[in-house]
């Protein structure tokens, strides 16, 4: 484990969200990545700074986060003429 000198870092933060979120495959994989970049494979990126990336972050997770549809109303109207349903009232 890295010095703990410095205290819990936004990378050991990151990692416990990670932890708390993920399965073991997919924490893996996340992991590797961020290995893999800290050692400088660019996936693509500049090697300079490039502020793409979290544009490109920032894009992904409004894609792909789940909606949630709480505290939503929805309105039904019964169509039809006669029938047993006839005289509810919404």
């Amino acid at each position: 484990m890295a010095k703990k000198t410095e205290g819990i870092t936004d990378f050991t933060k990151s990692l416990v969200i990670l932890a708390r979120s993920l399965n073991h495959k997919d924490y893996n994989l996340v992991t590797n990545v961020m290995f893999s970049l800290h050692n400088g494979v660019g996936y693509g990126y500049r090697t300079e700074f490039d502020p793409a990336m979290m544009g490109d972050a920032a894009h992904i997770y409004k894609l792909h986060k789940p909606k949630k549809y709480k505290d939503n109303i929805i309105k039904l109207k019964l169509v039809g003429k006669g029938g047993k349903d006839a005289n509810i009232k919404l």
